[in-house]
C-alpha cells in the first residue's frame, strides 16, 4: 500500500487503543519504515487539532465524502 495516496484525503480511523478520529491526512512520514516498520501519519482532526498515530495501530481505515 502506499500511504502517500492518504495525502489529502478525508478519513474515519478507528485505532486498537479504541479511539476513533476524523478528519483529513496533512502527512505520512515514511522516513523510519525501513528501520523500524512504522509509518506515522498525520490527521488535521474535525475540531481543527493535529493528531499522529502509526500504521501498526489502525483497526480500521476509510475515506469519507466530503
Amino acid at each position: 500500500m502506499d500511504w502517500s495516496e492518504w495525502i489529502g484525503k478525508r478519513i474515519f480511523v478507528q485505532l486498537k487503543s479504541k479511539a476513533v478520529y476524523s478528519g483529513k491526512v496533512i502527512d505520512v512520514d515514511t522516513s523510519s519504515e525501513e528501520t523500524t516498520g512504522l509509518i506515522f501519519i498525520t490527521i488535521l482532526d474535525k475540531f481543527g487539532k493535529k493528531v499522529m498515530f502509526v500504521n501498526s495501530e489502525i483497526i480500521k481505515l476509510k475515506e469519507e465524502g466530503e
